[in-house]
Protein backbone atom coordinates (compact mmCIF):
# COMPACT_ATOMS: atom_id res chain seq x y z
CA UNK A 1 0.00 0.00 0.00
CA UNK A 2 1.10 3.93 -0.49
CA UNK A 3 0.42 5.28 2.81
CA UNK A 4 -2.53 7.63 1.83
CA UNK A 5 -3.95 7.96 4.88
CA UNK A 6 -1.03 8.10 7.08
CA UNK A 7 -1.99 9.75 10.10
CA UNK A 8 -5.65 9.94 9.75
CA UNK A 9 -7.66 8.33 12.37
CA UNK A 10 -11.21 7.32 11.37
CA UNK A 11 -13.94 6.16 13.81
CA UNK A 12 -16.03 4.02 11.68
CA UNK A 13 -19.63 3.09 12.97
CA UNK A 14 -21.10 -0.49 11.61
CA UNK A 15 -17.03 -1.57 11.94
CA UNK A 16 -17.45 -4.62 13.39
CA UNK A 17 -19.00 -6.57 9.53
CA UNK A 18 -19.49 -6.12 6.51
CA UNK A 19 -19.02 -3.15 4.45
CA UNK A 20 -17.87 -0.96 7.46
CA UNK A 21 -15.34 -3.38 8.46
CA UNK A 22 -14.63 -3.77 4.62
CA UNK A 23 -13.75 0.40 5.05
CA UNK A 24 -11.84 0.31 8.22
CA UNK A 25 -9.39 -2.39 6.93
CA UNK A 26 -8.74 -0.75 3.49
CA UNK A 27 -7.98 2.23 5.72
CA UNK A 28 -6.17 0.92 7.98
CA UNK A 29 -3.64 -0.95 5.11
CA UNK A 30 -3.22 2.78 4.39
CA UNK A 31 -1.79 3.99 7.25
CA UNK A 32 -5.14 5.00 9.18
CA UNK A 33 -5.45 4.74 12.67
CA UNK A 34 -9.30 3.03 13.14
CA UNK A 35 -11.65 2.83 15.98
CA UNK A 36 -14.87 0.86 15.18
CA UNK A 37 -18.10 0.44 16.82
CA UNK A 38 -21.33 -1.63 16.67
CA UNK A 39 -23.68 -3.26 18.92
CA UNK A 40 -22.19 -6.87 19.17
CA UNK A 41 -19.38 -6.63 21.63
CA UNK A 42 -18.02 -10.05 20.09
CA UNK A 43 -17.85 -9.15 16.56
CA UNK A 44 -16.17 -6.12 17.56
CA UNK A 45 -13.59 -7.64 19.64
CA UNK A 46 -13.14 -10.29 16.12
CA UNK A 47 -13.19 -7.30 14.20
CA UNK A 48 -9.80 -5.35 15.92
CA UNK A 49 -7.85 -8.95 16.62
CA UNK A 50 -7.94 -8.50 12.63
CA UNK A 51 -7.12 -4.78 12.06
CA UNK A 52 -4.51 -5.02 15.31
CA UNK A 53 -2.19 -6.95 12.85
CA UNK A 54 -2.07 -4.21 10.34
CA UNK A 55 -2.06 -1.25 12.60
CA UNK A 56 -3.60 1.04 15.68
CA UNK A 57 -6.84 -0.29 16.11
CA UNK A 58 -9.22 0.03 19.11
CA UNK A 59 -13.40 -0.49 19.68
CA UNK A 60 -16.10 0.15 21.46
CA UNK A 61 -19.86 -1.18 21.56
CA UNK A 62 -22.60 1.02 21.65
CA UNK A 63 -26.02 1.89 19.55
CA UNK A 64 -25.59 4.50 17.03
CA UNK A 65 -29.28 5.48 17.27
CA UNK A 66 -29.07 6.61 20.85
CA UNK A 67 -27.52 9.89 21.20
CA UNK A 68 -25.88 8.72 24.38
CA UNK A 69 -24.20 5.97 22.91
CA UNK A 70 -22.97 8.10 20.51
CA UNK A 71 -21.56 10.24 22.51
CA UNK A 72 -19.32 7.82 24.68
CA UNK A 73 -18.31 6.06 21.20
CA UNK A 74 -17.25 9.01 19.95
CA UNK A 75 -15.37 10.22 23.01
CA UNK A 76 -13.37 6.92 23.44
CA UNK A 77 -12.46 7.08 19.89
CA UNK A 78 -10.82 10.55 19.98
CA UNK A 79 -9.18 9.07 23.62
CA UNK A 80 -7.95 6.60 22.08
CA UNK A 81 -6.58 8.24 18.87
CA UNK A 82 -6.15 11.34 20.26
CA UNK A 83 -8.17 13.00 17.55
CA UNK A 84 -10.52 12.42 14.07
CA UNK A 85 -10.36 13.26 10.97
CA UNK A 86 -12.33 10.91 9.33
CA UNK A 87 -15.63 9.64 10.47
CA UNK A 88 -17.54 6.39 8.32
CA UNK A 89 -21.06 6.15 8.79
CA UNK A 90 -21.90 2.19 7.90
CA UNK A 91 -24.63 1.49 10.21
CA UNK A 92 -28.37 0.82 9.76
CA UNK A 93 -31.47 -1.51 8.85
CA UNK A 94 -33.44 -2.80 5.76
CA UNK A 95 -36.75 -4.58 5.28
CA UNK A 96 -39.13 -5.80 2.77
CA UNK A 97 -42.38 -4.56 2.35
CA UNK A 98 -44.93 -2.24 0.14
CA UNK A 99 -46.97 0.83 0.87
CA UNK A 100 -49.33 -1.55 1.45
CA UNK A 101 -48.46 -3.69 3.46
CA UNK A 102 -45.07 -2.24 5.79
CA UNK A 103 -46.56 -1.96 9.63
CA UNK A 104 -45.52 1.03 11.13
CA UNK A 105 -43.69 0.08 13.14
CA UNK A 106 -40.99 -1.27 10.86
CA UNK A 107 -41.10 2.00 9.13
CA UNK A 108 -39.76 3.66 11.86
CA UNK A 109 -37.78 0.87 12.94
CA UNK A 110 -35.45 1.07 9.45
CA UNK A 111 -35.55 4.76 9.17
CA UNK A 112 -34.27 5.94 12.83
CA UNK A 113 -31.72 2.79 12.04
CA UNK A 114 -30.51 4.43 8.84
CA UNK A 115 -30.85 7.86 9.58
CA UNK A 116 -29.89 8.44 13.25
CA UNK A 117 -26.51 7.07 13.00
CA UNK A 118 -25.79 9.55 10.17
CA UNK A 119 -27.04 12.47 12.35
CA UNK A 120 -25.91 11.38 15.49
CA UNK A 121 -22.42 10.45 14.40
CA UNK A 122 -21.59 13.40 12.21
CA UNK A 123 -23.60 15.85 15.02
CA UNK A 124 -20.41 14.41 17.97
CA UNK A 125 -17.82 13.76 15.53
CA UNK A 126 -18.20 17.84 13.92
CA UNK A 127 -15.84 19.72 16.71
CA UNK A 128 -13.53 17.15 16.49
CA UNK A 129 -13.13 17.05 12.59
CA UNK A 130 -13.51 20.80 12.66
CA UNK A 131 -10.55 21.00 15.37
CA UNK A 132 -8.42 18.45 12.98
CA UNK A 133 -8.15 20.90 10.36
CA UNK A 134 -9.87 19.05 7.72
CA UNK A 135 -11.63 15.92 7.67
CA UNK A 136 -14.00 13.80 5.78
CA UNK A 137 -17.16 12.24 6.53
CA UNK A 138 -18.19 9.14 4.42
CA UNK A 139 -21.56 7.54 4.61
CA UNK A 140 -22.58 4.33 2.94
CA UNK A 141 -26.15 4.87 1.40
CA UNK A 142 -27.68 2.72 -1.24
CA UNK A 143 -28.50 2.99 -5.20
CA UNK A 144 -31.72 2.82 -4.07
CA UNK A 145 -31.60 5.94 -2.29
CA UNK A 146 -30.52 7.43 -5.78
CA UNK A 147 -33.65 5.17 -7.40
CA UNK A 148 -36.90 3.68 -6.46
CA UNK A 149 -37.37 0.01 -5.76
CA UNK A 150 -40.91 -2.48 -5.18
CA UNK A 151 -41.30 -3.51 -1.75
CA UNK A 152 -38.58 -1.43 -0.42
CA UNK A 153 -40.49 1.76 1.27
CA UNK A 154 -38.74 2.06 4.22
CA UNK A 155 -35.16 1.11 2.42
CA UNK A 156 -35.61 3.79 -0.40
CA UNK A 157 -37.03 6.33 1.60
CA UNK A 158 -34.63 6.30 4.75
CA UNK A 159 -31.24 6.00 2.03
CA UNK A 160 -32.44 8.97 0.28
CA UNK A 161 -32.97 11.21 3.41
CA UNK A 162 -29.34 10.00 3.98
CA UNK A 163 -27.96 11.43 0.63
CA UNK A 164 -30.23 14.67 1.65
CA UNK A 165 -28.19 15.31 5.12
CA UNK A 166 -25.31 14.56 3.79
CA UNK A 167 -25.49 17.17 1.28
CA UNK A 168 -26.68 19.94 3.58
CA UNK A 169 -24.30 18.79 6.35
CA UNK A 170 -21.38 19.38 3.07
CA UNK A 171 -22.31 23.22 3.09
CA UNK A 172 -22.54 23.36 6.69
CA UNK A 173 -19.03 22.02 6.72
CA UNK A 174 -17.64 23.23 3.22
CA UNK A 175 -15.82 26.33 5.33
CA UNK A 176 -14.43 24.83 7.95
CA UNK A 177 -11.88 22.24 5.92
CA UNK A 178 -14.42 19.47 6.23
CA UNK A 179 -15.89 17.53 3.36
CA UNK A 180 -19.53 14.92 3.83
CA UNK A 181 -20.21 12.73 0.72
CA UNK A 182 -22.19 9.58 0.50
CA UNK A 183 -20.76 6.12 -1.31
CA UNK A 184 -24.41 4.89 -3.16
CA UNK A 185 -23.29 0.63 -3.41
CA UNK A 186 -25.23 -1.75 -5.41
CA UNK A 187 -25.71 -5.41 -4.39
CA UNK A 188 -22.78 -6.29 -2.40
CA UNK A 189 -23.11 -9.50 -0.84
CA UNK A 190 -22.76 -8.58 3.08
CA UNK A 191 -24.82 -10.23 6.12
CA UNK A 192 -27.37 -7.86 6.27
CA UNK A 193 -28.03 -8.32 2.28
CA UNK A 194 -28.33 -11.53 2.61
CA UNK A 195 -31.06 -10.96 5.31
CA UNK A 196 -33.23 -8.90 3.58
CA UNK A 197 -32.96 -11.43 0.76
CA UNK A 198 -33.98 -14.15 2.92
CA UNK A 199 -37.47 -12.46 3.68
CA UNK A 200 -38.70 -13.19 0.28
CA UNK A 201 -40.27 -16.38 -0.94
CA UNK A 202 -38.15 -17.64 -2.82
CA UNK A 203 -34.30 -16.47 -0.96
CA UNK A 204 -32.12 -18.49 -3.40
CA UNK A 205 -33.59 -16.75 -6.32
CA UNK A 206 -34.00 -13.37 -5.27
CA UNK A 207 -30.16 -13.72 -3.81
CA UNK A 208 -29.23 -14.91 -7.41
CA UNK A 209 -31.54 -11.77 -8.94
CA UNK A 210 -29.65 -9.45 -6.92
CA UNK A 211 -25.99 -11.27 -8.07
CA UNK A 212 -27.35 -10.51 -11.51
CA UNK A 213 -29.22 -7.46 -11.92
CA UNK A 214 -26.84 -4.86 -12.80
CA UNK A 215 -25.17 -3.63 -16.28
CA UNK A 216 -22.04 -5.80 -14.59
CA UNK A 217 -23.14 -8.90 -13.90
CA UNK A 218 -22.19 -9.50 -10.91
CA UNK A 219 -22.21 -8.48 -7.09
CA UNK A 220 -20.00 -5.44 -5.52
CA UNK A 221 -16.77 -6.55 -4.28
CA UNK A 222 -16.25 -5.32 -0.08
CA UNK A 223 -12.99 -4.22 -0.93
CA UNK A 224 -14.21 -1.87 -4.32
CA UNK A 225 -16.36 -0.14 -1.33
CA UNK A 226 -13.20 -0.01 0.86
CA UNK A 227 -11.11 1.53 -2.07
CA UNK A 228 -13.42 4.25 -2.54
CA UNK A 229 -13.86 5.04 0.91
CA UNK A 230 -9.82 5.50 1.48
CA UNK A 231 -10.10 7.77 -1.87
CA UNK A 232 -12.88 10.07 -0.01
CA UNK A 233 -10.90 9.84 3.44
CA UNK A 234 -7.86 10.96 1.77
CA UNK A 235 -6.24 14.32 0.31
CA UNK A 236 -6.62 12.92 -2.89
CA UNK A 237 -10.09 13.90 -2.70
CA UNK A 238 -9.96 17.34 -1.15
CA UNK A 239 -12.78 19.26 -3.57
CA UNK A 240 -15.28 16.32 -3.26
CA UNK A 241 -18.10 17.27 -1.09
CA UNK A 242 -21.78 16.99 -1.07
CA UNK A 243 -21.93 13.61 -3.58
CA UNK A 244 -23.51 10.98 -3.95
CA UNK A 245 -21.14 8.60 -5.62
CA UNK A 246 -23.12 5.30 -7.28
CA UNK A 247 -21.06 2.03 -7.44
CA UNK A 248 -23.33 -0.39 -8.64
CA UNK A 249 -21.88 -1.89 -12.06
CA UNK A 250 -24.30 0.54 -13.94
CA UNK A 251 -27.42 -0.49 -12.80
CA UNK A 252 -28.60 3.64 -11.98
CA UNK A 253 -27.71 4.60 -15.64
CA UNK A 254 -30.53 2.21 -17.41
Amino acid sequence: MTDRLKGKRALVYGGGTGIGLACAEAMAREGAAVFVSGRREARLEEAVAKLSQIGKAGHEAGDATIPADVARVTAAAVAFMGGLDTLVVSAGDGHVGSIFDLRFEDFRRVTDANLLPVYLGAHEAAPHLVAAGSGSVIVISSMYGLVGQRERIAYCTSKAGVIGMVRAMALDFADKGVRANAICPGYIETELSIHIARQAPDPEAELERKRLMHAIPRPGRLEEVGALAVHLASDESAFTTGQALAMDGGYTVR
